[in-house]
C-alpha cells in the first residue's frame, strides 16, 4: 500500500508541473528519427556481414508489464523454455543451449557466473528502453561465449526532457497485480530517471492433470481438474539513472538496479501427494543489485568509453517436506552468492570516413560462494578474466564494406583460443537499399563455475566449448511515400564441439563431461511493413525460424539412440506475427505465436506415436489480443486504458514436462502519461 501511495503522489505532483511535450509529438519525432537511422544502419561498415535486429518500441510498450522472455518468445526467433508463469525461463538462440546466449545490461554481462545463463523471467520490460539482438557471429564484437548470439538491454537518455513520467496499474486473472511508476526530471546538462515496480500473482490457474487418474461415482475414469499449486510470486524493483553532461563532448552516467523476487516453484503434475500444498513446498528467493558507471568522450576522430559495473546476485532455494504425522524436513537448503565486477575500456578511431579501428580491454572479477547447509556441500571460488579485442572496418567502395574482428581471452586454468569474425556487406545496386551479407566466425564458451566446481559432479578438467559459424543473408529496406517495408533472410551453419553434458558416472552421481558435438543450422526470416496515414497507422511484423540442432557426437553407450536426433525442447519450426492498428486515440494489437512439436528426450526419432503426450510437446499456437484507448487531459497529459486477452483461444500447452501453462486470462491496465 505504501508503494502505491508513493508512486501515485509523485506522478500526480509531476503532472501538475508538466513542462514537456505531448505523446503525439513524441510519436512523430520518434517516427522521423527511426526512418533516418534505419536507412543508414542497413549499410554501416561497422556491421559488415553481421545480423543485428532491434526490437520495435511498439513491442516494448505492448509488453510493458511482462518479462523479456515474453518479448523473445513472441517477437524473435529465439526459443524460450518456460517452466511456468513467473518461473524459470531460459533461451535457446539458433538451436544452442541457454549458456550460449550472452546477455548485457548497459554494457555489463548479467549471465550468472555459476550457471552461465539468464533467467529471463526475472528481467522485466519496465527497466528497458532499447533492446537488440546480435545473431551468431555478431556476438563476438560484444564478448566471447555467445555461440548462439547476444542480447543487449539498454537505457537511453532524452536531453530535451524537463519533467515527465508515467504510472501504470494492472489487475489480472489469478489475483495478479502489476504496477509501475517512472519519474523523469532534468535539463540540457543533467537528467534523472527513477523507475519503481511491483508485481504479485497467486498464480492459481485451473488445469486438467492428465498424469493423475480418478474414478467417479459411475465407475468412469477421468483426469481431475485442479489448481496450479504453490505457484505464487512477488517482485519488487527500483532503478535509478543519472546522466550528466560534463562538457559538450564529455558525458557521464550512473545506473543502479535493485530487485527482490520471492517465488514458489509450482508443483509438477506427476506429484501424487495427498495434500501436496501442505506436504511439499519449493521456495526460491532471488535478490540482485546491479550498477554501472560510464564515462564517454567524443572527439572528431576518437570515441572513448570507460565502463565499470558490478553485479551482485543471491539465490536461496529451499525444499520443505512434511509427511503425514511427522515433523517438517528440509532435504534441500542451498544458498549462493555471486559477486561480479566488470571493467571495460572501448576506443574507436576513424582514420577517415572509409576506415575505422576499434580496441577494447576487459578485466572482470568473480567471487562465488555456494553451499547447501542440509547436505553440507558447496564451493567457494574466484576467477579473473581478461579479454583483448581489436577490429578494423573498411568501406572499400560505395558498394562494399568489410570487417575483421579478433578477440583473445585469458582465464586461469582454461584454454582460451583466438576467436575472430570476418564479414562482408555488398550492395548490388548502389542506389538501392538491398544488401547481401556474409560472415564466418570462430567462438568459444568456457565451462561455468558450476561445471568445474559443483559438489559433487564438477569436473575441473573440462575443455571449453568451441564453435565455428558461417552465415549469409539479404537485407532490404524500402520507403514509398506513406509505406515502410523492411525484410531480412539469413541462413546459418554452426559446428559446436566439446558440448558439456551432465551424465551419470561410475562414481554414483552425475558429472559434467565434454561428450556432445552439435551441428546447428537453419533459416531466419524477418518482415516488417507499415502504413502511416493522417489519422490511422497499420503495422505488420513477423519472424520465422527453421532450426535444426542435431547431435552428431560420440556414443554414450551401445544403446545410445540420440545420435542424429534433434536436441530436446528445440522446435524445428517457430514463427510469430503481430498486427497492429491505431486510429486516432484507439488501438488494437493481435499477436500469433507458434512452436512446432518439441521433443523431451535426447533419443527422439523412434518414440512411438501412442506415447506422444509423454515424450513430446504438442505444437503450440498462442494468440493474444490487446485493445486500448488514450484520452487527452489537456495538452500535456493523457490517461489510457488497455485490456489484454492472453491465450485468446484457451489453448492447452506446455513448455516443459509436467507443467501445464495457463489458459485464457485477462489483464486490465490503467495508464497515466505526463
Amino acid at each position: 500500500m505504501k508503494f502505491n501511495i508513493i508512486i501515485t503522489t509523485v506522478c500526480f505532483l509531476s503532472a501538475l508541473s508538466r513542462i514537456s511535450y505531448s505523446q503525439g509529438i513524441r510519436d512523430s519525432v520518434y517516427h522521423i528519427r527511426e526512418v533516418a537511422i534505419r536507412a543508414n544502419r542497413i549499410f554501416k561498415k561497422e556491421e559488415a556481414g553481421m545480423k543485428e535486429t532491434r526490437v520495435d518500441s511498439l513491442v516494448l510498450m505492448s509488453k510493458i508489464n511482462g518479462s523479456i522472455s515474453d518479448i523473445l518468445a513472441e517477437n524473435t526467433t529465439v526459443i524460450i523454455k518456460d517452466y511456468g508463469r513467473g518461473a524459470l525461463a531460459t533461451a535457446s538462440f539458433r538451436g544452442t543451449s541457454p549458456t550460449h546466449t550472452q546477455v548485457s545490461w548497459n554494457g555489463i554481462n548479467i549471465n550468472s557466473p555459476m550457471l552461465g545463463m539468464v533467467d529471463f523471467s526475472l528481467v522485466p520490460v519496465y527497466i528497458v528502453d532499447d533492446m537488440s539482438l546480435q545473431h551468431g557471429a555478431a556476438s563476438v564484437s560484444n564478448q566471447s561465449g555467445g555461440l548462439g548470439g547476444h542480447i543487449s538491454l539498454d537505457n537511453t537518455v532524452d536531453w530535451s526532457n524537463t519533467v515527465s513520467g508515467r504510472y501504470y496499474q494492472g489487475l489480472g486473472s489469478y489475483k495478479s497485480d502489476d504496477e509501475f511508476g517512472q519519474f523523469n526530471i532534468g535539463n540540457k546538462t543533467m537528467q534523472s530517471k527513477t523507475r519503481m515496480y511491483h508485481s504479485y500473482s497467486k498464480n492459481d490457474y485451473k488445469l486438467i492433470n492428465k498424469h493423475q487418474i480418478e474414478i467417479d461415482d459411475k465407475g468412469e475414469i477421468y483426469n481431475p481438474e485442479q489448481r496450479n499449486k504453490n505457484g505464487q510470486y512477488t517482485k519488487y524493483g527500483i532503478q535509478q539513472e543519472i546522466y550528466y553532461k560534463i562538457a559538450p563532448n564529455l558525458f557521464s552516467s550512473a545506473r543502479v538496479w535493485y530487485q527482490d523476487v520471492e517465488r514458489n516453484i509450482p508443483e509438477v503434475l506427476s506429484n501424487e501427494a495427498v495434500d501436496s500444498i501442505a506436504s511439499r513446498k519449493n521456495e526460491q528467493s532471488d535478490n540482485t543489485l546491479k550498477g554501472v558507471l560510464q564515462l564517454t568522450h567524443y572527439h572528431q576522430k576518437l570515441h572513448t568509453k570507460l565502463t565499470s559495473g558490478f553485479d551482485y546476485q543471491q539465490l536461496d532455494y529451499v525444499v520443505k517436506i512434511k509427511n503425514s504425522g511427522s515433523q517438517l524436513n528440509t532435504p534441500v537448503n542451498s544458498g549462493s552468492k555471486m559477486q561480479s565486477w566488470y571493467n571495460n575500456l572501448n576506443m574507436r578511431y576513424a582514420f577517415n570516413p572509409k576506415i575505422t579501428s576499434q580496441l577494447k580491454l576487459d578485466v572482470n572479477y568473480f567471487d562465488i560462494t555456494s553451499k547447501d547447509s542440509t547436505n553440507q556441500t558447496g564451493y567457494t571460488e574466484q576467477r579473473i578474466e581478461y579479454s583483448l579485442f581489436g577490429a578494423s572496418y573498411f568501406n572499400l567502395t560505395k558498394n562494399m564494406n568489410l570487417s575483421l574482428e579478433l578477440r583473445k581471452g585469458f582465464i586461469a586454468d582454461v584454454e582460451s583460443p583466438l576467436i575472430y569474425n570476418m564479414g562482408v556487406s555488398y550492395k548490388p545496386i548502389a542506389t538501392n537499399d538491398l544488401v547481401f551479407k556474409a560472415s564466418f566466425a570462430r567462438n568459444f564458451h568456457p565451462p561455468t563455475l558450476n561445471d568445474l566446481y559443483w559438489q559433487p559432479g564438477g569436473n575441473p578438467n573440462l575443455l571449453p566449448e568451441k564453435g565455428y559459424t558461417g552465415e549469409m543473408g539479404l537485407h532490404y529496406l524500402k520507403r514509398i511515400k506513406k509505406f515502410d517495408f523492411e525484410t531480412q533472410l539469413t541462413g546459418y551453419y554452426s559446428d559446436i564441439d566439446n558440448w558439456i553434458l551432465w551424465l551419470p558416472s561410475v562414481k554414483g552421481y552425475w558429472e559434467a563431461q565434454n561428450r556432445k558435438k552439435v551441428h546447428a543450422y537453419g533459416l531466419e526470416y524477418n518482415l516488417k511493413a507499415s502504413y502511416t496515414g493522417d489519422k490511422i497507422k497499420y503495422t505488420m511484423q513477423g519472424t520465422y525460424g527453421l532450426t535444426k540442432s542435431i547431435n552428431v557426437g560420440q556414443l554414450l553407450g551401445p544403446n545410445d539412440a540420440s545420435i542424429g536426433s534433434q536436441l530436446p525442447f528445440i522446435p524445428v519450426h517457430s514463427s510469430n506475427v503481430l498486427f497492429a492498428v491505431k486510429y486516432k486515440s484507439a488501438y488494437a494489437n493481435y499477436q500469433h505465436h507458434y512452436y512446432s512439436v518439441r521433443y523431451i528426450l535426447s533419443a527422439n526419432e523412434d518414440v512411438p506415436e501412442n506415447d506422444f503426450p509423454f515424450y513430446r510437446l504438442y505444437a503450440q499456437h498462442l494468440n493474444h489480443l490487446t485493445l486500448g484507448y488514450q484520452l487527452k487531459l489537456g495538452k500535456t497529459t493523457n490517461l489510457g486504458a488497455e485490456l489484454k486477452v492472453n491465450n485468446l483461444f484457451n489453448e492447452v500447452y506446455r513448455s516443459a514436462i509436467n507443467r501445464i501453462m495457463p489458459g485464457r486470462n485477462y489483464t486490465l491496465m490503467l495508464m497515466l502519461n505526463f
